[in-house]
């Protein structure tokens, strides 16, 4: 018996998993095409996340994309700490 025979059973049946699913997949999106094209809903935390002031996101954007951007080390740390604290 050879090691590369028992290998190669195994590389088949995970392969044939991955096929089945990727079957499953195309499958599923066929049927969601047929019934009337895809569908997306956005989650209440998604829209608390959006920006409240897109003025001031494209202030920043510019900022960044300049080199111009500058956050205080100390600033950014107190940031992470507090945002990882056991209160």
């Amino acid at each position: 018996m050879r090691i590369d025979d028992l290998n190669r059973s195994s590389q088949t049946q995970g392969a044939e998993k991955t096929d089945q699913a990727a079957q499953k997949r195309a499958q599923e999106k066929a049927a969601a095409n047929a019934v009337g094209g895809d569908q997306a809903d956005v989650s209440q935390l998604a829209h608390a996340l959006a920006a409240k002031d897109p003025s001031l996101l494209e202030q920043l954007r510019l900022q960044v994309q300049s080199g111009k951007y500058d956050v205080p080390a100390d600033v950014v740390a107190k940031a992470i700490i507090d945002a990882h604290s056991l209160d």
